[in-house]
């Protein structure tokens, strides 16, 4: 076979299979839903609540401390992950209810993190979705947590 047929097969082959590839990588997913609503920036500043949380797909159980501050939101589990550092946060509240979320990315790597929840009194409630996003494939993991409002802050820089 001539090198020039032979190149231009190596090439259509590879082409081919690069396209086989492609087609066959994981379609997005996408992140948690956020409703439209009067969301409004802060409204829980100050307020540091201690979570248990259930990562549905792995059935883990992990403590974790959400603190809002200044207008922004950091969950201390994911800052020990990831760095994902203070991210903006908003409410808005129905009777004795507040609503709230956030959206955390983290710096290194494609991780973000969507949470939807309430505070009603010191109690709080939440889910989210951990989602990862590579160029070959999709993963996200769901979770919901629920806790109380911690009587002393403890440590989130």
């Amino acid at each position: 076979m001539p090198p020039v047929l032979y190149a231009t097969v190596v090439a259509i082959f590879a082409l081919g299979a690069g396209a086989a590839t492609v087609s066959s990588l994981k379609d997005d997913i996408a992140d948690l839903a956020v409703p439209d609503a009067p969301w409004q920036p802060g409204g829980l500043d100050g307020r540091v609540f201690a979570t248990s949380d259930v990562i549905h797909e792995t059935d883990t159980v992990m403590e974790d401390e959400l603190h809002f501050r200044n207008g922004r939101f950091q969950s201390a589990r994911c800052q020990e992950y990831c760095d994902f550092g203070w991210s903006e946060y908003r409410t808005w509240q129905q009777d004795d209810v507040i609503h709230f979320t956030a959206t955390t990315r983290c710096p290194d790597a494609p991780h973000t993190v969507v949470w939807l929840g309430t505070v009603t009194g010191d109690a709080i409630a939440f889910k989210g979705t951990w989602t990862t996003r590579r160029w070959y494939w999709t993963r996200q993991l769901n979770a919901t947590g629920a806790g109380r409002e911690a009587s002393v802050p403890v440590a989130a820089g």
